[in-house]
């Protein structure tokens, strides 16, 4: 005890220091979150677990960016993080988050070491947003921030420790610009699976090249592979999956808006290399066109595209998912009946609970739930698939009404388990009415109405048949009852009923059997709070949250809970 109170106390004298030091100096500044978060769960579904718990915690993230020359910055992200209920600093703990060091050579070659977000195509690395469209509604998103933020989701990239340089040249003629981008990262390092065994150092390296041909017209290219180094291991096996991408983008400006038109293609190679000898060795490719038009002040906008992914299309980096349903299991109630049966994760988990989220690449695609997400689970990456989609969105010109609207239909290339072919289609619709800018209202009041519909089918009369059908529908309400304290009122409805085949795979993602399973299933989750916001990253939220599901399956049993949450956010 002694000792955790000497660590906080250096600290916090060291903490002094640097502000104080900071003051003095330009060179150093800070910048960081605190979060106090209190939950208190309450069960009525069984027995086995306590009738209601409280848990929570308090942290500091403190980043400390150093520039010790005027084209160098280090940062370095110190968490210190005590756990509700810990006495006298027992139950804290100390890390490091983020290490990083950028600069600029020669007022030309930019360079970051450490830890960096990474993004590049679509099609070779990005890290696709999770289930349940519409996560971003206002009553969510003090659990969204969390999630986002505890699992470094930051605009759709990776985050990943290596090296990455990136430089430009601009030309008179031929060519307006040239842009290059590279990088080496270790998403993992050697690991034991065994006393004896263990798997080699997974690395992937990239690069990207941008070429502004005119003023219109644009090209690019992307590559990456990644790779395990077999001499860093012990198994004699390692993975190789390269993926190269190019397309170009045609875009035209009006005095009012904006046109563009892209057109993108590329392939992919996966292999494991066994001893001196490949095995598992697969080719794909993919091809994607789509149009756009949106107006500069942002009032509308609609685009349309087709796309093909062949079944073979393999790109670790973008196919990685967020959640892992065959792995992952959720943080509260983790169990529940006297049976002690595993709870499968829930709406509920998808919206609150960080812990269920992965932030390491896959070399294999992931387990996932259809009901959830069965046209696109892998994003636009996701294999078999050929259709095509559009959007549209609308901003009323006194800012009254929001409306956004997308759908695509896509077929699989080739059948599953059968000569037969899944169809997938995928309506959703959001609309927000901004009451307060109709009826002149000095404090801001806002409803919005989102309905998700997706439909998977395969027509057959005998046990081929599939016809699954999931539906959202969610409402929530802003209330600005006193100068920036708003009544938040929300739900969440999700549906879904029919049937599917479960995929079944190996190790190397050879498909190895399907399991036929039956869905009929509700997912209800009831929001009411008060928000306060100081600023906009900063606030207060007291929430009340009702959710459960009912599987209508005697086999299964229904589960249902409640929760009292406090959230103190402050992000600098």
């Amino acid at each position: 005890m002694m000792k955790i109170n000497s660590i906080i106390f250096t600290i916090a004298f060291i903490f002094i220091q640097l502000f104080t030091i900071a003051q003095q100096d330009e060179k150093i500044r800070f910048s960081g979150l605190t979060r106090s978060l209190i939950s208190r769960d309450l069960n009525k579904t069984d027995t086995i677990n306590p009738l209601n718990s409280t848990s929570g915690y308090n942290l500091i993230d403190l980043n400390t960016h150093i520039n010790p020359l005027k084209d160098i910055e280090i940062l370095a992200q110190l968490r210190i993080r005590n756990e509700f209920g810990s006495f006298f600093g027992s139950g804290t703990q100390i890390t490091v988050r983020q290490l990083t060091a950028k600069g600029v050579l020669g007022n030309r070659i930019k360079f970051t070491i450490g830890d960096m977000y990474l993004k590049q195509n679509k099609f070779t690395l990005h890290n696709y947003d999770e289930e349940l469209p519409f996560f971003n509604s206002d009553f969510v998103s003090s659990y969204r921030d969390i999630v986002h933020y505890e699992n470094f989701y930051t605009d759709n990239r990776w985050r990943l420790q290596g090296i990455q340089t990136n430089f430009s040249y601009e030309f008179d003629r031929f060519i307006k610009t040239l842009e290059f981008d590279f990088f080496i990262t270790r998403p993992r390092g050697y690991q034991y699976i065994s006393n004896t065994n263990r798997v080699s150092d997974m690395l992937l390296s990239g690069g990207s090249l941008i070429s502004k041909i005119n003023s219109n017209l644009t090209f690019e290219s992307n590559y990456i592979n990644l790779f395990e180094i077999p001499s860093s291991g012990n198994i004699n096996i390692s993975v190789r999956n390269p993926v190269i991408q190019g397309g170009l983008n045609y875009h035209y400006d009006t005095p009012k808006a904006k046109l563009e038109h892209n057109i993108q293609a590329g392939f992919s190679e996966r292999s494991w290399l066994q001893f001196d000898s490949l095995t598992n060795y697969t080719v794909g490719m993919f091809s994607e066109f789509s149009s756009s038009y949106i107006k500069k002040d942002s009032s509308l906008g609609f685009s349309f595209g087709g796309r093909y992914v062949d079944p073979n299309f393999r790109s670790s980096g973008s196919q990685t998912r967020r959640i892992n349903f065959n792995e992952n299991t959720p943080s509260v109630y983790s169990e529940y009946t006297s049976n002690e049966l595993q709870r499968p994760i829930s709406v509920f988990d998808i919206i609150s609970d960080p812990t269920i989220y992965n932030q390491d690449l896959s070399t294999n695609l992931m387990g996932f739930n259809p009901i959830y997400s069965n046209s696109l689970p892998f994003g636009d990456a996701t294999p078999n698939r050929l259709g095509v989609f559009a959007k549209f969105n609308l901003i009323s010109k006194n800012k009254f009404l929001e409306l956004s609207f997308n759908s695509s239909y896509f077929e699989e290339v080739i059948g599953q388990g059968s000569l037969l072919k899944r169809n997938f289609v995928l309506l959703s619709g959001n609309t927000k009415f901004n009451l307060h800018e109709i009826f002149g209202l000095n404090k801001k009041l806002s409803v919005s109405v989102s309905i998700v519909d997706e439909t998977t089918k395969r027509s057959s009369s005998n046990a081929e048949n599939v016809n699954l059908s999931s539906k959202q529908l969610n409402f929530s309400s802003s209330i600005e009852t006193l100068d920036d304290l708003f009544i938040q009122l929300g739900f969440k409805s999700f549906n879904s009923k029919g049937n599917e085949y479960l995929t079944n795979r190996s190790a190397y993602g050879i498909i190895q059997g399907f399991t036929p399973i039956n869905y009929n299933q509700n997912d209800n989750m009831y929001i009411a709070g008060l928000k306060y916001k100081f600023r906009p990253n900063v606030y207060l939220n007291l929430q009340y949250n009702l959710w459960g599901t009912n599987f209508n399956d005697s086999n299964i049993p229904d589960f249902k809970y409640q929760r009292l949450l406090f959230i103190f956010s402050v992000k600098l």
